[in-house]
């Protein structure tokens, strides 16, 4: 497979320099430097050549030893991100399950007993010792303990104390507090209803309001903002869009609006994705828009023949030829940057939902949003298309398939919900 790679698909500035246009230059002069290193000597031009797509190679084992040095011990620097702690055993453990690594059952226990001791008695987790539990951090720990997998795993959660303090998070306007007093928007949203969803834990009342405010967060431009009225984000489209999947109610957003937004995020030259508009190429995004792009699909009801809305090829390229760090391994945002775990994770995401045609057909679409038990069904429905592969480069780089409203494989998220779906539901019905 090959690409026409051209100088002609660069930013234009129309002659008006910004800080911002001298920035989008500076990334641009560095993905062309890597592009043309992959150009056929044949077609070479001033104006670029046709990129040699088979030899893209997915650096695998470098980036596990990456992953597994960080596993064995951070520098002291890292004390900046102590209220990180859960995230990084997610980052780690998800990213090692994509890559197909073994995750030891040492390994396993071990993030067990260290979220069994983030865990508050009042319920939530804490993102680091003697710390205010967070939704932010109990996203984490849940999503960490989904990939451990087990009863030990399931049973250390405090499963009414969690309800409990999800409800204390709730807000009036149906959005959630990050924490006792602390910022509402979206992300509290998307974090309280994957964390409820998994538990079994959805109630009439922990639901109520949330798709109005997501809905109200939706801008002009399409995508949708933190809260109202703020400028669109990627992040918080994913969030939004996510959280509305899980309910059941897409269809209060104006999905050609969000379309068109989203499509403008796959940047022509580099072929990544930015966050905002006039922003920079950021491989995280791979999952926030890649992800948004999944969810896109199902809520426009686009089948598995009408294709992806983006360039599934165009974005691995920009991952496997400028995100991986060739020498230390791990992903990055962006060529001259450092790798680090939460990019190398979202960018396997990214990779991975590129990779895999994650959707449901329309026809087999389960339309029941009030019972309880209509949210795994709906969870579960979300597959891989084995007939839609599409892989860049050599046939080792295909990763596992992840689920793109958890963003994580589907075998550890399956064996998480049929263990707590057999567990008494706090409520019947969702309205």
């Amino acid at each position: 497979m090959s690409h026409v790679f051209s100088y002609d698909f660069r930013y234009d500035d129309n002659e008006c320099e910004t800080e911002t246009s001298v920035a989008q230059a500076e990334v641009e002069d560095l993905v062309g430097d890597i592009y043309l290193n992959f150009v056929e000597p044949g077609t070479l031009a001033q104006g670029g050549g046709a990129i040699d797509d088979s030899r893209h190679k997915l650096l695998r084992a470098k980036h596990e030893q990456f992953i597994r040095d960080a596993i064995n011990g951070l520098s002291n620097s890292f004390t900046l991100l102590d209220a990180s702690q859960p995230w990084f055993s997610f980052w780690c453990l998800n990213s090692l399950d994509i890559l197909g690594c073994n995750i030891s059952q040492q390994l396993r226990n071990r993030v067990v007993d260290k979220l069994s001791r983030l865990q508050c008695p009042s319920g939530g987790f804490c993102g680091g010792s003697g710390q205010l539990p967070h939704l932010a951090g109990s996203y984490g720990a849940i999503m960490a303990l989904v990939l451990v997998g087990g009863n030990a795993a399931f049973e250390s959660i405090d499963r009414p104390g969690m309800y409990s303090w999800l409800m204390s998070m709730k807000c009036p306007d149906g959005a959630f507090a990050m924490h006792a007093g602390g910022e509402v928007d979206v992300r509290g949203i998307y974090c309280a209803l994957v964390i409820a969803s998994l538990l079994n834990i959805m109630t009439p009342e922990l639901v109520k309001g949330a798709a109005e405010f997501i809905a109200r967060c939706q801008t002009c431009e399409g995508g949708i903002g933190p809260y109202p009225g703020v400028e669109a984000h990627g992040g918080y489209t994913l969030c939004g869009l996510a959280a509305l999947d899980i309910l059941g109610k897409t269809d209060l957003l104006r999905l050609d609006r969000l379309a068109r937004w989203m499509s403008a995020r796959q940047l022509a030259f580099e072929g990544g994705f930015n966050g905002r508009t006039n922003k920079l190429v950021d491989g995280c995004y791979s999952y926030w828009i890649g992800g948004a792009f999944s969810i896109l699909q199902k809520a426009l009801k686009r089948s598995r023949a009408d294709g992806y809305i983006y360039d599934r090829a165009a974005l691995q390229r920009y991952i496997l030829a400028c995100c991986q760090d060739r020498r230390s391994g791990g992903l990055r945002d962006k060529p001259g940057k450092s790798p680090d775990l939460y990019h190398t994770m979202y960018c396997l995401v990214g990779l991975s939902l590129s990779q895999h045609y994650a959707g449901v057909e329309p026809n087999e679409q389960v339309t029941d949003i009030t019972s309880v038990y209509s949210v795994p069904v709906r969870m579960m429905q979300w597959g891989a298309m084995p007939a839609s592969l599409l892989v860049l480069g050599l046939r080792s780089n295909v990763v596992k398939p992840v689920h793109p409203v958890y963003s994580v494989p589907y075998t550890p998220l399956a064996s998480f919900v049929k263990y707590f779906y057999a567990l008494p539901p706090l409520a019947d019905q969702l309205v």
